[in-house]
């Protein structure tokens, strides 16, 4: 009775981990500074006029995520994110964006 205990919590806490690291969002390598609004509003002009691949770090709920894609203005201050290999589309405001930079 007791193994089948410990098996049951060992499978247990395999599909706890399991479905954690499924449906996490990728770790930061590191936190940038929240640039500020002139800057982000330049850089953001600048990557959609120039069809940059770009990644952003999105502030979100006292949770900083990072994800990689293209941007389109849909409009003033309003974005799409269209990442490629998560093939997720963000719906971003300036305000979520904390830190944009040109990847490559």
């Amino acid at each position: 009775m007791e193994n089948l205990q410990q098996n049951h919590n060992r499978v247990s806490e395999f599909v706890q981990n399991s479905y954690q690291k499924l449906f996490s969002e990728p770790e930061l390598e590191g936190i940038e500074p929240q640039m500020p609004k002139f800057q982000l509003k330049s850089f953001l002009a600048q990557a959609i006029d120039k069809n940059y691949k770009v990644t952003i770090q999105i502030n979100a709920n006292n949770t900083i995520y990072e994800t990689t894609g293209l941007l389109t203005k849909i409009a003033k201050n309003r974005f799409l994110l269209a990442t490629q290999g998560q093939k997720v589309t963000y719906l971003l405001q300036i305000e979520d964006i904390r830190f944009v930079k040109k990847t490559y």
